[in-house]
């Protein structure tokens, strides 16, 4: 595997560049920006936390960690609980993650060194973690996301893989599917993806689809949501 290198995004916060899927981690306009944008807001995360209602996440692509750290941040910031399961087939090292030093984007930014001594310094493909802290517990499942390792139901649905060119086992119609069975009743899946095939997936899945502003430098972004009857 190649080595992913740092760039720095239109906000001032890093991302890493994946030499290997010719991609970066998050968007080059603004990766904080993206993540909250995409994933706290549009995937109705923030709204949840901040009225008091514990939220169950489900992310694949657990990646630099960007999603986690701002969730966490946000449950810790309202006093509401956040339990989350990041996917992910190959775990950084721990320098490497480091690196992006996010939590100068935090309310509480002893949550980045937190999750960080919960990591192994020198990454993982396979395993299990498991941390937990007051308000926010995290499980993070390495290996193949394909397996479907995860068991739910979830309130959201983080789809935060490489994009469906450079990582198509992860947006097929069989793996949207499962997702979709994954989510609660009334759950949202969110992505930063507004690929027709995508779309349509999720809509052959049962969900109902919404395409939304993206965030800066992206036209659309796709919501999915589950029906509460």
């Amino acid at each position: 595997m190649s080595t992913p290198y740092e760039e720095q995004t239109a906000d001032g916060s890093p991302t890493l560049y994946h030499p290997d899927f010719a991609q970066t981690y998050h968007s080059r306009h603004g990766a904080v920006t993206e993540a909250r944008h995409v994933f706290l807001d549009q995937g109705g995360v923030a709204e949840r936390l901040r009225t008091g209602c514990p939220t169950r996440v489900l992310e694949v692509g657990f990646g630099l960690g960007l999603n986690c750290l701002l969730g966490a941040d946000l449950a810790v910031s309202t006093g509401t609980d956040f339990e989350y399961t990041g996917l992910e087939c190959r775990l950084l090292p721990r320098r490497k993650l480091a690196a992006m030093d996010y939590a100068r984007w935090l309310q509480h930014p002893e949550l980045a060194r937190w999750l960080l001594d919960g990591l192994p310094e020198d990454g993982a493909q396979s395993g299990r973690i498991a941390l937990s802290r007051q308000f926010v517990s995290l499980s993070l499942i390495l290996g193949d996301a394909v397996c479907r390792p995860w068991s739910g139901p979830y309130e959201a649905i983080w789809l935060d893989a490489f994009s469906p060119d450079a990582n198509p086992e992860l947006w097929t119609t069989d793996f949207l599917a499962a997702l979709a069975d994954a989510l609660a009743p009334g759950g949202c899946l969110s992505t930063y993806s507004a690929r027709g095939a995508v779309r349509r997936a999720l809509q052959a899945a049962g969900l109902e689809v919404h395409k939304r502003p993206g965030p800066p430098g992206k036209r659309e972004m796709l919501v999915a949501f589950k029906s509460s009857v």
